[in-house]
């Protein structure tokens, strides 16, 4: 899990970079300012060479950290695998409409990174809060809210209820340890496609079997507890929604 989240960080801050100065040379090439786009080509070469790399590396383990691949994520691939040389390239040749045409795929991108949609549209914090893999027909409607096939209101009252105040302890004490970096304190912050917890009506057998297996770039930690600890950080969870 640590391992994952430090790769995630590092991932977005070397592309946010990296887009930076490509940015900055693409604008000077667009001005035509030749000398101090010739000057910067030579002050961030190795810059350019490292951001690159890291790019590739950590995204690259991202890739294989996922359980189940979606399409956007093969797309983002393979437009970052275009985008990075076809960018050198137009910088070194000081092509204005490669340099451009680059500029825009990286965007593009980080658009479909933001939103995990090719159209680039969010499909709302429920919907986009989790990668599906290893989903039944009652963890997809859960997860985008029919309450049909979810626990209800009283039923996830009923589960928290029956835990005691040392389960409550416990479970917390987990979550703060296994979840808050991605969830949050609050289960809202969703970094990394992390479901918002605060929203979701996964019932209690559903988000054991996501934290027994794991969904997406969230690992499994069925062998790190005990059915009981995850009974109980499940149950915990609940006490999250709004």
């Amino acid at each position: 899990m640590q391992a994952t989240v430090v790769f995630l960080h590092t991932h977005v801050l070397v592309v946010v970079l990296f887009l930076l100065l490509f940015a900055y040379k693409t604008v000077l090439l667009l001005l035509n300012k030749r000398t101090a786009l010739e000057k910067a080509r030579k002050q961030t070469r190795i810059l350019d060479i490292i951001f690159g790399t890291l790019i590739l590396i950590t995204g690259g383990y991202l890739l294989f950290s996922y359980r189940g691949v979606p399409g956007w994520l093969i797309v983002k691939v393979l437009l970052v695998l275009l985008a990075i040389p076809l960018g050198i390239v137009g910088i070194k040749r000081e092509s204005k409409v490669l340099a451009t045409l680059s500029l825009l795929i990286f965007l593009y991108i980080y658009g479909v990174a933001e939103t995990k949609s090719l159209t680039m549209k969010n499909p709302g914090p429920i919907q986009n809060a989790t990668i599906t893999v290893n989903a039944t027909p009652e963890t997809d409607a859960a997860e985008v809210g029919d309450a049909g096939l979810s626990e209800s209101p009283v039923a996830h009252e009923e589960i928290v209820a029956a835990m005691t105040e040392a389960q409550l302890a416990n479970s917390k004490a987990i979550y703060t340890q296994l979840c808050e970096i991605c969830h949050g304190p609050d289960g809202a912050k969703g970094l990394g496609g992390a479901a918002n917890l605060t929203v979701s009506n996964l019932s209690q057998n559903n988000r054991v079997n996501v934290i027994e297996n794991g969904r997406g770039l969230m690992p499994a930690f069925g062998s790190q507890l005990s059915d009981e600890e995850v009974q109980a950080l499940a149950a915990y969870t609940m006490t999250l929604k709004k």
